[in-house]
């Protein structure tokens, strides 16, 4: 299934991911309003910025994000997979055609002899293409179909390269033999790239590991040690909150896992939308070691807790 990004289909998303979002934004709204009422929010002074200090409201930040990337994000998946098989087999097509061309088959009923022997998006929309000539559609005008229903850049090649070996007659052969040599060099090149790039996309998940490890190192042996002892100390107090510097810390990082996901897609891809799967697995792994992690590490941790 390809799902095309027209304006309809790009609103039924949007609407689907803002009745997503409601329930979670009346989660933060009510938590926001019980962390007021209880004090556990900080005042930026000389400013209006509030900074909630719960885990609950943050953790629901991190649900916010994700519940909001997921449907755009499913649809570029479904799409992007659709995508790659069609270009994995577009090679091995092209060969089968030039094959059963050279046995004397005509290209169009070649077409419809290698579409119903293999399975894949290639052979599915070939059958469609093959169907339709059958009823009297033009080759051209069936293509033309084609492209408008999977509107991607390997099924405008494909129909173009069809359209021109039905018209060069004699050397429909030949057409179809290059087309396969040359998809193959792409493949083989595209393979090659991404696995080239892989290791400068691990980064991303690598820098995103290490910040969370030494924010939390200089949290919970740097800063909660200084919190207790500054509670001791008249001047002091007050003026340290190891709370603060952790939740700064979270949000850095959900920032940091939003736009390093996006980076993600595009070195891999070439495209940001891309990087949105990125972003909510880079999300989702912040979310847990805020949630999770750290709690655990806090509680076997034998500094007191801070009394505000």
């Amino acid at each position: 299934m390809y799902i095309r990004m027209t304006k309809r289909n790009k609103m039924i998303i949007a609407i689907i991911s803002v009745c997503l979002i409601i329930p979670v934004l009346a989660f933060l709204y009510f938590e926001y309003r019980r962390e007021v009422e209880r004090k556990m929010v900080y005042r930026v002074p000389g400013t209006s910025i509030i900074i909630p200090l719960g885990r609950h409201f943050n953790l629901g930040l991190a649900v916010l994000i994700i519940v909001a990337l997921t449907p755009y994000t499913v649809a570029v998946a479904i799409n992007t997979n659709y995508e790659s098989k069609i270009e994995r087999d577009l090679p091995l097509f092209f060969r089968e055609l030039a094959e059963s061309v050279r046995s004397g088959v005509p290209l169009i009923k070649a077409i419809e002899e290698i579409s119903a022997r293999g399975s894949g998006p290639l052979r599915e929309e070939m059958r469609r293409v093959a169907f339709r000539t059958a009823l009297g559609v033009t080759l051209e005008d069936s293509l033309k179909m084609l492209t408008d229903k999977v509107d991607i850049y390997s099924t405008k090649v494909m129909s173009a390269i069809l359209n021109e070996a039905y018209a060069s007659g004699a050397r429909v052969i030949d057409v179809l033999e290059t087309a396969g040599d040359v998809y193959s060099v792409l493949f083989a090149f595209e393979l090659e790239r991404k696995a080239k790039i892989a290791p400068y996309a691990w980064t991303v998940y690598i820098a995103l590991i290490l910040f969370l490890v030494i924010s939390t190192v200089l949290t919970e042996i740097f800063f909660k040690p200084l919190s207790a002892f500054a509670v001791g100390v008249p001047f002091l107090k007050g003026t340290i909150m190891s709370d603060i510097y952790e939740v700064i810390f979270y949000y850095v990082s959900l920032l940091e896992s939003i736009f390093g996901g996006l980076i993600v897609g595009k070195m891999r891809a070439g495209k940001v939308s891309r990087g949105f799967i990125h972003s909510i697995i880079l999300v989702s792994i912040t979310a847990l070691f805020y949630g999770v992690l750290i709690p655990i590490i806090s509680r076997f941790l034998p500094f007191p807790k801070i009394k505000r």
